[in-house]
């Protein structure tokens, strides 16, 4: 069951990042379809249920109260007083009874907690295949594979001038890379996550040519032509993430990228992890001469959407205001999760221009849906699983690159959903999802 589901996984950017009612729908029922065969292997006795993580308790305790809220908001047993206005007034105009909910569309609600289920079995999932060490470099090796055929694919479509995505014209983002995704943000992030999953391949090339050190010519010999012969794929993979990231001209994706290779290194230096610095340095400067010859080519692209003010930022600065003001009002029972695009077209403003669907800050979108003790719920589910690979780093021996990655990932997922709504991509969801569960399976020895 592992092929297929890794199967899906890499497969989910495919159609616009699987972000269509169809395919989010299509993805969700084929994780529920995994899930429900992997549950009945464990019925079986074919299978172990690996259930006994501290930080999964934690996790699932705060995300089980995110959840519950929805099933409130989209119930009808809430007191009349907690009911959004809304239903009161439709029932007014219609002359009809029409029974309120603090949900402001309970259908949308129930399709962003299918998803929000859906990304939860991936992990799930994923922490029961990857406490084998070999499946978890192979999940890492298929993500870092995925990456690349994505960033080729994307890189071929953006040099060609093509402006498609798959056999359709594209209808956003002309110019500029965004592969299989609609939102060159959106990618970022992911190309960002396979940058991060080529890490272990690099980590295994560069620890295998350091047998003999560098202290000696033959020692020296050897890591050159081992680096080229065992190493190279590797570094290609590196150098077109890198290209495809920094031509999709992602202001949030380059520095949310950039931040969680420094937090890796940080970690790794700070844990004595890195027991051989001549071979971090040696990783670093070959990785700084690849990064300064990009960015050389693109400093002023990238530099001018850094320096940009323009009516979008403008306008998202309009929108974060008013979200402040409507969930300081309505902080206690929200306004319905997923409910954004209906929700705030009952808020706005003239401050307000253009259309939007998302937030582009997902903190303050979560806080606007579900208010702001059940949306920091969902937020401490997620990082209580950051800190506990943290701690994984200090506690293995071994494999510590692992939950060092899922420390790394969320850290780029966390600060880009500061500014754009990539993590409720369900392609880049489903990707996150996969490598912390393979993080939190090896943040702890599997003979505990």
């Amino acid at each position: 069951m592992y092929y297929p589901f890794l199967f899906f996984v890499i497969l989910s950017p495919i159609p616009f990042g699987a972000n269509r009612p169809w395919a989010w729908s299509l993805f969700a029922a084929l994780f529920a379809l995994c899930g429900l065969v992997f549950f009945i292997q464990v019925l079986l006795g074919k299978r172990t249920l690996h259930l006994n993580f501290k930080g999964l308790l934690v996790s699932g305790f705060f995300w089980s109260i995110t959840v519950g809220w929805i099933l409130i908001q989209t119930s009808s047993i809430a007191p009349d007083s907690w009911n959004h206005p809304f239903w009161k007034l439709a029932a007014e105009q219609l002359s009809t009874p029409v029974i309120g909910h603090i949900s402001t569309n309970i259908n949308q609600s129930y399709t962003a907690l299918m998803r929000l289920i859906s990304y939860a079995m991936v992990f799930i999932l994923s922490l029961q295949f990857n406490r084998d060490t070999d499946k978890a470099l192979l999940t890492f090796k298929a993500l870092a594979y995925a990456g690349l055929a994505y960033a080729l694919y994307g890189i071929i479509v953006c040099v060609g001038q093509f402006d498609t995505i798959l056999w359709f014209d594209k209808w956003a983002g002309n110019g500029v890379l965004t592969s299989t995704f609609v939102n060159r943000n959106s990618y970022a992030t992911y190309a960002g996550l396979g940058l991060l999953s080529v890490i272990p391949l690099l980590f295994k090339a560069f620890d295998s040519s350091l047998k003999y050190g560098l202290s000696s010519n033959f020692g020296r010999e050897y890591f050159y032509e081992h680096v080229l012969i065992k190493g190279w794929f590797p570094l290609l993979i590196t150098f077109t993430l890198v290209c495809a990231l920094l031509m999709s001209q992602s202001r949030g994706g380059a520095l949310s990228t950039l931040l969680a290779i420094i937090c890796l290194v940080i970690i790794l230096l700070v844990s004595n992890k890195i027991h051989k610095k001549t071979g971090l340095l040696a990783l670093v400067i070959a990785t700084s001469i690849i990064c300064w010859i990009l960015f050389a080519k693109n400093v002023e692209v990238l530099m001018d959407r850094l320096d940009a003010l323009d009516i979008e930022s403008k306008g998202r600065e309009a929108v974060y205001t008013l979200l402040s003001k409507v969930s300081s009002d309505n902080s206690e029972l929200g306004l319905g999760y997923g409910t954004f695009a209906d929700s705030f077209r009952l808020y706005r403003d003239e401050t307000i221009v253009g259309f939007y669907d998302k937030a582009h800050n997902t903190y303050l979108e979560n806080i606007f849906e579900l208010g702001y003790l059940q949306a920091v719920s969902l937020f401490l589910s997620i990082a209580w699983l950051a800190l506990y690979c943290l701690r994984g780093v200090w506690v293995r021996k071994r494999n510590w690159i692992y939950p060092a990655l899922g420390v790394a990932a969320s850290v780029l997922v966390g600060t880009h959903a500061l500014v754009d709504f990539s993590l409720q991509i369900p392609a880049v969801a489903y990707t996150y999802a996969l490598m912390m569960g393979a993080a939190v399976a090896q943040s702890t020895s599997t003979r505990k």
